[in-house]
């Protein structure tokens, strides 16, 4: 009976169910809807029993449909481990590596590390996927990245998350701006009545922002979102208003005097930035020699 079954049909099936279409799957599998339909009624004549409900041009999964999904998660899950762990037994002269980074640290503090990582390990290939926090988590916990570096901590008992740096936030305004004449010091209060740049939800550093100036009891009246960092910083050389960004993200203003930084009192501005990967997943050796990189990562294991 097993001759009737192969890994081809638990695909198909897998991608009809993350779809919750027959002509999706089709279409991402380069099948016919015909070809996808005969590969699910074999399945279901394999396993005796309807695996979806068709609703119209709806598929919805059966009970036992829900059962063989729960297998079909973790094969799909599993098989490219199994690539890794092999891969492995090759040392690090070939593989791959896929990183998840928040938009700040993928692109500013990142690059030096893979340019190390790189040098050391010119056979390895580096996937990085760049985006906000909460989506780099996502990644590493749907198996998308292998781990991922975040400006927010996360909570989920499925992941690791551990330190890996202290970030100083800086008040950061134009060289036009009144304050970059007449200011030593800003008190948080101040904040209230500027135009306040941000970038947009769901940003680490938003994040932390927010909760930390809601918690001191201050309300940004004027702010103005502007998607990410880099048009944070030009909107502010434009003298369109003022921000709180990493000391990384604007070192380079800084030293060109396209912007200033002025002390900021009544608020914490320091803050930690995480490495997390997943709980129960095989942490390659490229992963693992990666994060040797990091200053003081496996001290801190």
């Amino acid at each position: 009976m097993l001759n009737n079954f192969n890994l081809n049909q638990l695909r198909v099936f897998h991608a009809v169910v993350e779809m919750l279409s027959f002509t999706r799957a089709a279409e991402a599998l380069h099948l016919t809807q015909p070809g996808i339909s005969k590969h699910i009624k074999n399945l279901e004549e394999f396993y005796g029993t309807r695996l979806f409900d068709r609703l119209g041009k709806k598929v919805v999964l059966t009970q036992a449909g829900e059962i063989l999904f729960k297998t079909t998660r973790n094969i799909f899950k599993l098989i490219p481990e199994s690539k890794v762990i092999v891969d492995d037994l090759q040392g690090l002269g070939n593989g791959k590596l896929s990183v998840g980074a928040s938009i700040m640290i993928g692109t500013y503090i990142l690059p030096d590390l893979m340019g190390v990582f790189r040098r050391k390990h010119p056979g390895v290939e580096i996937a990085v996927d760049i985006a906000l926090s909460h989506a780099v988590t996502d990644n590493v916990l749907n198996n998308a990245v292998e781990i991922g570096f975040i400006g927010h901590p996360a909570d989920d008992e499925r992941l690791v998350i551990k330190k890996f740096k202290t970030d100083r936030l800086l008040l950061v305004v134009s060289v036009k701006h009144e304050w970059a004449k007449n200011k030593s010091v800003v008190r948080l209060q101040e904040l209230a009545g500027q135009p306040f740049l941000l970038a947009k939800q769901g940003s680490g550093t938003r994040n932390i922002l927010e909760e930390r100036i809601q918690k001191a009891g201050v309300t940004l009246n004027k702010t103005i979102e502007f998607g990410n960092t880099e048009g944070v910083k030009k909107a502010v050389e434009a003298n369109l208003g003022i921000s709180i960004l990493s000391e990384h993200a604007v070192a380079g203003e800084l030293a060109s005097r396209m912007l200033k930084s002025i002390p900021l009192r009544g608020i914490d501005l320091k803050r930690n930035l995480y490495v997390v990967y997943h709980k129960n997943k095989y942490l390659s050796e490229a992963a693992k020699a990666f994060l040797g990189l990091v200053p003081g990562f496996f001290e801190a294991s």
